[in-house]
């Protein structure tokens, strides 16, 4: 006998409180994602910047090879003017104007020695070329020691913006970091750098790596490093606050206290009164890191702490 079969004359369907439950879920599921996606972004970023810093090292140590030393970093030229250690670096793997490293350089702001201009090929204006290139001068560089399609070098203008370069020549280049935090400031604006990357020199004649006593201008008390070999590019601030005395003193991309430098570049595991930085016979290089700002937790060094 055949079973009989009513028809009720009703479809399936997901109920609202089915709907509901399974948009939760999804949420939840995006809540779980999301924070982990945003780990591995920047986990790729910090793998691209030690990239970045093998890169410089490598070419550091031709520089080194090639001039019998590492470029000085400390804040002035010898004319007192303002040459940062981040201006050196550029300078010294790049030239000035990314042409090559001339032999005769002093690291002068102004680029001369004993008041001739040695080290530039085209003018000063970035917008402008000499009539005739200096053959001879050209075939005097060394390098550039970084390719400069890798180079990720930029005009302090490009990330400040003009006129807000401080003690500076706005055209000077700065090697930056893989972070993408700044806006191009050029006529383009279409492009996205990140912040300079800050190098600081090991001093022959240091002892002691000591928090407590960070050194005057004047006076390094006999530290491997001093923090203020930069501290003027530090105090021009957040690019993308505006100029320095429109940000707020929490916005500034600086070690807002001199101590924070020592602190984390200190070896912990050497324990002594006197301290030792990692790489205290050389050079430490310096990434703001994912947030753009410098001495906070996720700035990425040229060591592995």
């Amino acid at each position: 006998m055949n079973a009989i079969v009513r028809k009720t004359g009703k479809k399936d369907a997901f109920t609202i409180i089915e709907l509901l439950t399974v948009m939760s879920i999804i949420v939840i599921l995006i809540g779980l994602l999301v924070p982990s996606l945003n780990m591995v972004r920047r986990y790729a970023k910090k793998v691209r910047q030690n990239a970045q810093f093998h890169s410089i090292g490598a070419a550091l140590e031709l520089f080194n090879n090639e001039h019998d030393g590492y470029p000085p970093s400390d804040m002035e030229d010898g004319d007192g003017k303002q040459y940062c250690g981040a201006l050196k670096l550029c300078e010294a793997m790049m030239g000035q104007d990314l042409l090559g490293f001339h032999p005769d350089s002093r690291f002068r702001q102004d680029l001369t020695v004993d008041g001739t201009a040695v080290t530039l090929l085209y003018d000063k204006d970035p917008d402008t070329k000499a009539d005739d290139p200096d053959d001879d001068n050209l075939a005097s560089r060394k390098g550039p020691f970084l390719p400069l399609e890798s180079a990720n070098a930029y005009r302090l203008w490009n990330i400040y913006g003009k006129g807000n370069t401080g003690p500076f020549p706005e055209n000077l280049f700065v090697l930056c970091d893989v972070y993408s935090n700044v806006s191009n400031r050029s006529l383009e604006g279409k492009q996205h750098i990140g912040m300079p990357i800050l190098y600081y020199r090991a001093d022959e004649s240091g002892r002691v790596h000591d928090p407590n006593e960070p050194p005057t201008p004047s006076d390094r008390k006999h530290q491997f490093y001093n923090d203020l070999d930069n501290y003027m590019l530090l105090a021009l601030g957040a690019p993308w606050e505006g100029p320095p005395p429109q940000q707020s003193p929490k916005g500034h991309p600086i070690f807002h206290e001199r101590t924070k430098f020592y602190e984390m570049t200190k070896n912990e595991s050497i324990n002594i009164d006197a301290g030792r930085p990692y790489r205290s016979d050389t050079y430490i290089l310096i990434s703001a890191g994912f947030d753009g700002k410098y001495g906070t937790p996720d700035d990425v060094f040229n060591f592995a702490p």
